[in-house]
């Protein structure tokens, strides 16, 4: 039987989302790999119960991933302002999702309210832990790189720490400055999935440099992080100098493909 899917732009970070959950993981990398030889821009894959009342998100690598839980929310709600709680993969909790009155969708993050989840290393790297996804936070020293060159990069930093086999997901934010803000060139690798992305946008990565902005300036955040499309997503933090309360990320969907049909 086939099984219909839509394909998301969450600020960039093109997402396939199949309705159906699927708790087989084969079959879900079997589902991706088919879906990502149909687009060539899709980055992810997800598996999606679509009841506002039940909303469910699995990742095909059972990680977690915040643009995916905008763009379910998104669906679910069919582009309409209102709030929904959605259980997603890696996170115990569900998560609140909705869109706003501006049709921006947003997420609640999986943040850990201790501070110390955020481990600074000696040479200046910065790992940030979540629910479902690690990430590493470090200047872009490599200005030149091309992304292949920048994911070669990424994949020797995540084997050097571990975080290539330890974790269900992670990736390393290479952040610069400019007139606009902080920019990001995110770089995800999916251990089950098996795939690595430098993505056009990360949300759980945009939550990572948010956390770490917070914890700088000893207080709550709300800022623009701009992603490689040249489109920001917005991060709020709310921190207390002591705990983190609560990370949102926000910003707007557009829908690219809708209810295509894959069979494997």
């Amino acid at each position: 039987m086939p099984s219909q899917y839509s394909v998301f732009r969450p600020g960039g970070n093109d997402t396939a989302l199949v309705v159906g959950v699927e708790t087989d993981p084969k079959k879900r990398k079997q589902v991706n790999d088919k879906i990502m030889g149909q687009h060539s821009n899709v980055e992810q894959v997800g598996f999606v119960n679509l009841d506002p009342n039940n909303a469910e998100l699995m990742m095909a690598g059972g990680e977690f991933c915040g643009n995916a839980t905008r763009s379910t929310a998104y669906w679910t709600l069919e582009g309409k302002p209102g709030e929904i709680l959605i259980k997603v993969s890696g996170v115990g909790a569900k998560l609140r999702a909705g869109v706003d009155q501006e049709g921006n969708a947003w997420a609640q993050m999986p943040i850990y309210a201790d501070p110390s989840k955020i481990t600074f290393l000696d040479d200046g790297l910065a790992v940030v832990a979540m629910e479902g996804i690690t990430h590493v936070v470090m200047d872009d020293i490599y200005p030149d790189a091309s992304p292949e060159e920048l994911k070669q990069i990424a994949l020797e930093i995540l084997k050097g720490l571990g975080l290539d086999q330890s974790v269900a997901a992670a990736g390393v934010m290479f952040l610069s400055t400019s007139k606009e803000g902080i920019v990001m060139r995110p770089v995800v690798s999916v251990k089950e999935a098996d795939t690595q992305f430098y993505e056009t946008a990360c949300g759980s990565g945009t939550t990572a440099v948010g956390l770490l902005e917070a914890l700088k300036q000893g207080g709550s955040i709300d800022l623009p992080i701009i992603q490689p499309t040249g489109m920001a997503i917005n991060i709020k933090v709310s921190f207390d100098g002591t705990k983190f309360q609560q990370a949102v990320i926000s910003g707007p969907i557009e829908l690219l493909n809708e209810n295509e049909e894959v069979t494997v």
